[in-house]
């Protein structure tokens, strides 16, 4: 028991107490350097625990920087192609609205009193027809009989309109009576799309091509003559007299859809105004 608190002093070899700091036989100081300076012990463990602290945290922001710039590296990488992916896909699939436009049909010609037929003497297709010489009766009877066209074509004695918008078909059976020269001309104008104030004369009109669908009012210009709005069905949904004269009406309130044909007769020009 009393050799396990015994020790050997590490410079003369004498048996000396363990925990002393001197051994008594030479006075040899027993305790290791750490334990003999203290104060530089103390400084060399600051220096060395600084340094691990430096050393653990550079390499954490070194990880943390590489981590945030291939976190943004990756989102750069995958974000911008998606962007632009889904911008070409926006692109390539909107869509502007298509306008429809007027397919123009017919020829222009010039032909005097007689009688012809559409697809043969004039081609089919939509005419503005005005009279170059002289004034006369004008008809155009569909390959069923039915009447399309009836006008006085040429102004004269307060009878009579300057011009009629027409449309021909194969086989119609187009007349000129008392009149010397009568020239069609092709219709070229753009659709009417949006709902404005118009002027119509004698003649045949569509909604969607000619008038835009709405609601409005007509007025004729001068003189009096017949209005008629016909639905897709051909049945008619407006039938009046425009016209102080004759017992007719000052103007007229209606509502024309996609399809609707507008006929007038025996006037020069209606005013077309859209209604409330």
């Amino acid at each position: 028991m009393g050799n396990n608190k015994m020790t050997k002093c590490k410079a003369c070899g004498a048996d000396i107490a363990k925990g002393v700091k001197k051994c008594p036989h030479c006075g040899k100081d027993q305790r290791n350097f750490f334990m003999r300076h203290k104060i530089i012990t103390f400084i060399l463990a600051i220096i060395v625990i600084g340094g691990i602290g430096s050393a653990l945290g550079g390499g954490g922001d070194d990880k943390t920087a590489t981590t945030n710039s291939a976190s943004q590296n990756t989102e750069s990488s995958t974000s911008k192609p998606t962007g632009a992916s889904s911008d070409a896909k926006t692109n390539s699939t909107k869509k502007e609205p298509t306008v429809e436009q007027r397919q123009i049909a017919g020829k222009a010609v010039d032909l005097g009193a007689g009688t012809f037929l559409g697809g043969k003497d004039v081609q089919a297709g939509l005419y503005d027809v005005t009279p170059v010489e002289g004034q006369g009766n004008f008809t155009i009877n569909g390959n069923d009989g039915d009447l399309k066209i009836n006008e006085i074509l040429g102004t004269a004695e307060g009878m009579g309109v300057p011009k009629v918008r027409a449309k021909v078909a194969d086989n119609d059976k187009i007349q000129l009576q008392g009149i010397n020269k009568v020239h069609f001309e092709p219709v070229t104008s753009s659709f009417v799309t949006e709902v404005k104030p118009l002027s119509l004369y004698s003649g045949v009109w569509k909604t969607g091509e000619d008038i835009a669908v709405g609601r409005y009012k007509a007025a004729p210009a001068s003189g009096s003559g017949n209005f008629i709005v016909y639905d897709k069905t051909g049945m008619p949904k407006v039938n009046e007299v425009l016209g102080g004269d004759a017992g007719g009406v000052k103007e007229v309130t209606f509502d024309v859809s996609k399809g609707d044909v507008i006929n007038i007769a025996n006037l020069s020009q209606v005013n077309i105004t859209p209604a409330n």
